[in-house]
Protein backbone atom coordinates (compact mmCIF):
# COMPACT_ATOMS: atom_id res chain seq x y z
CA UNK A 1 0.00 0.00 0.00
CA UNK A 2 3.00 2.30 0.38
CA UNK A 3 5.10 3.95 -2.27
CA UNK A 4 8.89 4.18 -2.02
CA UNK A 5 8.85 7.77 -0.73
CA UNK A 6 6.03 7.12 1.72
CA UNK A 7 7.98 4.31 3.37
CA UNK A 8 10.98 6.59 3.79
CA UNK A 9 9.18 9.59 5.28
CA UNK A 10 6.79 7.66 7.54
CA UNK A 11 9.71 6.58 9.74
CA UNK A 12 10.11 10.08 11.23
CA UNK A 13 6.45 10.98 11.45
CA UNK A 14 5.49 13.76 13.87
CA UNK A 15 2.10 14.50 15.46
CA UNK A 16 -0.71 14.80 12.92
CA UNK A 17 -2.03 17.98 14.59
CA UNK A 18 1.36 19.73 14.42
CA UNK A 19 1.05 23.08 12.62
CA UNK A 20 4.09 23.94 10.52
CA UNK A 21 4.84 27.44 9.26
CA UNK A 22 6.30 28.21 5.84
CA UNK A 23 9.26 30.14 7.28
CA UNK A 24 10.32 27.12 9.33
CA UNK A 25 10.01 24.84 6.31
CA UNK A 26 12.13 27.16 4.17
CA UNK A 27 14.80 27.28 6.88
CA UNK A 28 14.82 23.50 7.04
CA UNK A 29 15.21 23.34 3.25
CA UNK A 30 18.26 25.59 3.46
CA UNK A 31 19.72 23.59 6.35
CA UNK A 32 19.07 20.27 4.64
CA UNK A 33 20.86 21.45 1.52
CA UNK A 34 23.81 23.07 3.27
CA UNK A 35 24.02 20.34 5.93
CA UNK A 36 24.05 17.60 3.31
CA UNK A 37 26.94 19.27 1.47
CA UNK A 38 28.82 20.08 4.67
CA UNK A 39 28.47 16.53 5.98
CA UNK A 40 29.71 15.18 2.64
CA UNK A 41 32.85 17.28 2.94
CA UNK A 42 33.38 16.09 6.50
CA UNK A 43 32.93 12.47 5.43
CA UNK A 44 35.51 12.64 2.62
CA UNK A 45 37.83 15.46 3.71
CA UNK A 46 37.48 15.52 7.50
CA UNK A 47 36.41 19.17 7.63
CA UNK A 48 34.25 21.79 5.97
CA UNK A 49 36.54 23.90 3.82
CA UNK A 50 34.58 27.10 2.95
CA UNK A 51 36.10 27.22 -0.53
CA UNK A 52 35.09 23.63 -1.25
CA UNK A 53 31.62 24.27 0.18
CA UNK A 54 31.23 27.25 -2.15
CA UNK A 55 32.39 25.14 -5.08
CA UNK A 56 29.80 22.47 -4.31
CA UNK A 57 27.17 25.15 -3.88
CA UNK A 58 27.89 26.45 -7.39
CA UNK A 59 27.77 22.95 -8.86
CA UNK A 60 24.34 22.32 -7.32
CA UNK A 61 22.97 25.78 -8.24
CA UNK A 62 22.67 27.11 -4.71
CA UNK A 63 19.98 26.86 -2.05
CA UNK A 64 17.34 28.95 -3.86
CA UNK A 65 15.99 26.07 -6.02
CA UNK A 66 15.69 23.93 -2.89
CA UNK A 67 13.78 26.66 -1.05
CA UNK A 68 11.51 27.16 -4.06
CA UNK A 69 10.76 23.43 -4.21
CA UNK A 70 10.01 23.41 -0.48
CA UNK A 71 7.66 26.37 -0.98
CA UNK A 72 5.80 24.51 -3.77
CA UNK A 73 5.55 21.39 -1.62
CA UNK A 74 4.18 23.37 1.34
CA UNK A 75 1.73 25.24 -0.89
CA UNK A 76 0.31 21.96 -2.15
CA UNK A 77 0.38 19.99 1.09
CA UNK A 78 -1.11 22.70 3.35
CA UNK A 79 -2.80 25.22 1.05
CA UNK A 80 -3.99 22.80 -1.63
CA UNK A 81 -2.47 24.78 -4.51
CA UNK A 82 -0.68 22.95 -7.32
CA UNK A 83 0.47 24.32 -10.65
CA UNK A 84 0.06 21.70 -13.36
CA UNK A 85 2.64 21.21 -16.10
CA UNK A 86 1.47 22.53 -19.47
CA UNK A 87 4.11 20.80 -21.60
CA UNK A 88 7.06 18.41 -21.48
CA UNK A 89 9.55 21.07 -20.48
CA UNK A 90 7.43 22.14 -17.49
CA UNK A 91 6.95 18.52 -16.46
CA UNK A 92 10.70 17.89 -16.57
CA UNK A 93 11.37 20.99 -14.47
CA UNK A 94 8.68 19.96 -12.00
CA UNK A 95 10.01 16.41 -11.74
CA UNK A 96 13.54 17.67 -11.15
CA UNK A 97 12.39 20.13 -8.51
CA UNK A 98 10.27 17.73 -6.44
CA UNK A 99 12.70 14.85 -6.95
CA UNK A 100 15.69 16.90 -5.83
CA UNK A 101 13.87 18.11 -2.73
CA UNK A 102 12.84 14.60 -1.69
CA UNK A 103 16.31 13.17 -2.38
CA UNK A 104 18.19 15.87 -0.48
CA UNK A 105 15.83 15.67 2.49
CA UNK A 106 16.16 11.90 2.57
CA UNK A 107 19.96 12.15 2.43
CA UNK A 108 20.27 15.07 4.83
CA UNK A 109 18.89 13.37 7.94
CA UNK A 110 21.57 10.63 8.31
CA UNK A 111 24.28 13.05 7.15
CA UNK A 112 23.36 15.67 9.75
CA UNK A 113 22.77 13.09 12.50
CA UNK A 114 26.21 11.53 12.00
CA UNK A 115 28.38 14.60 11.35
CA UNK A 116 26.44 17.49 13.01
CA UNK A 117 27.87 20.01 10.52
CA UNK A 118 28.17 23.65 11.61
CA UNK A 119 28.04 26.24 8.86
CA UNK A 120 28.25 29.96 9.46
CA UNK A 121 28.57 29.28 13.18
CA UNK A 122 25.25 27.45 13.37
CA UNK A 123 24.46 23.73 13.59
CA UNK A 124 22.22 22.57 10.74
CA UNK A 125 18.69 21.48 11.65
CA UNK A 126 17.26 18.05 10.93
CA UNK A 127 14.56 18.27 8.21
CA UNK A 128 11.80 16.94 10.48
CA UNK A 129 9.17 19.40 9.30
CA UNK A 130 10.05 18.91 5.64
CA UNK A 131 9.71 15.15 6.02
CA UNK A 132 6.27 15.76 7.50
CA UNK A 133 5.26 18.12 4.68
CA UNK A 134 6.48 15.72 1.98
CA UNK A 135 4.44 12.90 3.55
CA UNK A 136 1.47 15.28 3.84
CA UNK A 137 1.76 16.00 0.10
CA UNK A 138 1.78 12.28 -0.71
CA UNK A 139 -1.36 11.70 1.36
CA UNK A 140 -3.10 14.62 -0.34
CA UNK A 141 -2.07 13.19 -3.71
CA UNK A 142 -3.60 9.84 -2.77
CA UNK A 143 -6.89 11.64 -2.10
CA UNK A 144 -6.68 13.84 -5.21
CA UNK A 145 -5.86 10.97 -7.55
CA UNK A 146 -9.18 9.43 -6.51
CA UNK A 147 -11.36 12.55 -6.34
CA UNK A 148 -9.91 15.40 -8.44
CA UNK A 149 -10.56 15.13 -12.23
CA UNK A 150 -7.48 17.25 -13.02
CA UNK A 151 -5.27 14.55 -11.52
CA UNK A 152 -6.33 12.11 -14.24
CA UNK A 153 -3.58 13.52 -16.47
CA UNK A 154 -0.53 12.19 -14.68
CA UNK A 155 1.81 13.89 -17.14
CA UNK A 156 0.71 17.22 -15.67
CA UNK A 157 1.82 16.15 -12.18
CA UNK A 158 5.27 15.74 -10.65
CA UNK A 159 6.22 12.07 -10.64
CA UNK A 160 6.73 12.32 -6.88
CA UNK A 161 2.95 12.74 -6.56
CA UNK A 162 1.65 10.74 -9.53
CA UNK A 163 3.56 7.68 -8.32
CA UNK A 164 1.40 7.56 -5.19
CA UNK A 165 -0.94 4.56 -5.21
CA UNK A 166 -4.59 5.62 -5.33
CA UNK A 167 -6.39 2.78 -3.61
CA UNK A 168 -9.77 4.45 -3.12
CA UNK A 169 -9.59 5.12 0.61
CA UNK A 170 -7.62 6.79 3.40
CA UNK A 171 -6.80 5.59 6.90
CA UNK A 172 -7.92 7.56 9.94
CA UNK A 173 -4.33 8.67 10.56
CA UNK A 174 -4.06 9.99 7.00
CA UNK A 175 -7.29 11.93 7.41
CA UNK A 176 -5.97 13.34 10.69
CA UNK A 177 -2.83 14.63 8.97
CA UNK A 178 -4.75 16.23 6.12
CA UNK A 179 -7.07 17.91 8.62
CA UNK A 180 -4.14 18.89 10.88
CA UNK A 181 -5.94 17.37 13.84
CA UNK A 182 -5.43 14.52 16.27
CA UNK A 183 -6.20 10.96 15.29
CA UNK A 184 -8.37 10.72 18.39
CA UNK A 185 -10.56 13.58 17.12
CA UNK A 186 -11.03 11.74 13.82
CA UNK A 187 -11.97 8.53 15.65
CA UNK A 188 -14.52 10.46 17.72
CA UNK A 189 -16.01 11.87 14.49
CA UNK A 190 -16.57 8.32 13.27
CA UNK A 191 -18.88 7.54 16.20
CA UNK A 192 -22.60 7.13 15.34
CA UNK A 193 -23.52 10.01 17.68
CA UNK A 194 -21.15 12.54 16.01
CA UNK A 195 -22.84 15.65 14.61
CA UNK A 196 -21.04 15.42 11.28
CA UNK A 197 -20.32 11.75 11.26
CA UNK A 198 -17.37 10.40 9.30
CA UNK A 199 -18.49 7.13 7.75
CA UNK A 200 -15.93 4.35 7.89
CA UNK A 201 -15.64 0.75 6.81
CA UNK A 202 -13.29 -2.18 7.35
CA UNK A 203 -10.54 -3.01 4.84
CA UNK A 204 -8.91 -6.22 5.99
CA UNK A 205 -7.79 -5.43 9.56
CA UNK A 206 -8.00 -1.63 9.52
CA UNK A 207 -10.65 1.06 9.62
CA UNK A 208 -10.70 3.16 6.45
CA UNK A 209 -12.73 5.91 4.81
CA UNK A 210 -13.62 5.90 1.12
CA UNK A 211 -12.01 8.80 -0.75
CA UNK A 212 -15.23 10.65 -1.62
CA UNK A 213 -16.42 10.48 1.99
CA UNK A 214 -13.00 11.58 3.25
CA UNK A 215 -13.08 14.63 0.98
CA UNK A 216 -16.65 15.51 2.00
CA UNK A 217 -15.81 15.38 5.68
CA UNK A 218 -12.46 17.15 5.40
CA UNK A 219 -14.07 20.09 3.58
CA UNK A 220 -15.84 20.89 6.85
CA UNK A 221 -12.60 21.05 8.85
CA UNK A 222 -10.77 24.33 9.49
CA UNK A 223 -7.36 22.72 8.99
CA UNK A 224 -8.08 21.51 5.46
CA UNK A 225 -8.27 23.33 2.13
CA UNK A 226 -9.51 21.38 -0.89
CA UNK A 227 -7.02 21.14 -3.76
CA UNK A 228 -7.11 23.74 -6.52
CA UNK A 229 -4.94 22.59 -9.44
CA UNK A 230 -4.47 24.72 -12.56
Amino acid sequence: MSTYWRKKFEHNFIATEKKLGLDDILQEAQDAYMGWMGASLMAFHGEIDPAKLDALDQIFNGEIPMRMAANDCYDYAINGRLRLAKDGAEQTQMNDSWGSLATVVLSARPAIEVFSPRIGGREMLLPTGLEHILLHALIRARLDLDTNPKFADEEALPMFLSGEDNIGYLTLKEIAQLGQMSERAVRNAAQPTAADRLYTRKEKNQTVVDADEALRWLKGRRGFVATRAD
